[in-house]
């Protein structure tokens, strides 16, 4: 499986944390990486690797292609959940929710995991995504 190199790290705990960057001046934190001059201004920082549900979506309709990595065919599309995570106090991160949409709720602990994501030419990657925490509902 090919994995998004710097994207996320898993710890000896078997638990993932997003990477975002910290810019050294101000302080704030972003996610992705930012690109061109301004990117030499920010260090890597792990984020909590479990946050609060802020919202989501269910993507019903195939995404464009690109960017969209995956298989977006009418026949092979199958609908998922996409949502932001709020981790930490600083920022909040969007990304596919794994499981069953059916039992989300906003305001309810989601832990970060690592996903295999298809693509189209048949390979694999594996990417972040979110899960509701054992035994989660609202906070």
């Amino acid at each position: 499986m090919q994995m998004r190199n710097q994207i996320f790290v898993g710890d000896q705990g078997g638990k993932v944390h997003i990477v975002a960057f910290r810019n050294r001046d101000t302080g704030k934190i972003v996610f992705p990486m930012p690109q061109g001059a301004g990117a030499a201004d920010h260090e890597p920082v792990e984020l909590p690797s479990s946050g609060t549900l802020w919202t989501y979506t269910i993507q019903r309709i195939p995404p464009k292609d690109p960017p969209f990595e995956g298989i977006n065919s009418p026949e092979g599309y199958q609908p998922f959940a996409v949502g932001y995570v709020r981790l930490g106090d600083e920022i909040m991160i969007e990304g596919r929710i794994a499981g069953h949409a059916e039992a989300l709720q906003i305001g309810m602990s989601m832990d970060c995991v690592p996903m295999s994501f298809p693509t189209k030419d048949g390979a694999e990657m594996t990417i972040y995504a979110f899960v509701p925490a054992n035994g989660s509902s609202k906070s």
